[in-house]
């Protein structure tokens, strides 16, 4: 399993534009690198019951913002069975 962060407002890493909203979050625990927190990012949602359709096209739509620059940010949920490369 990777590492996982935990990093506070206060760190270097920390998404700048949380800071910008009423309710920022105190802390992020984050699998991953850190420095890319800062990127354009974009947040996938999926589905506790995707069909193999979907998982193909969410995985190409996810690679492909990757490649553009695009970080892909996603809430790890009980069950999660996939992972970004």
């Amino acid at each position: 399993m990777n590492k996982i962060y935990e990093i506070d407002k206060n760190d270097k890493n920390f998404p700048q534009n949380l800071l910008k909203i009423q309710k920022c979050p105190q802390k992020l625990y984050v699998m991953g690198n850190v420095k890319l927190l800062n990127n354009k990012c974009i947040a996938m949602v999926g589905s506790r019951d995707s069909t193999p359709y979907g998982e193909y096209y969410a995985s190409n739509f996810a690679k492909a913002l990757s490649h553009s620059g695009i970080t892909i940010v996603s809430r790890f949920s009980k069950g999660n069975r996939y992972s970004m490369p």
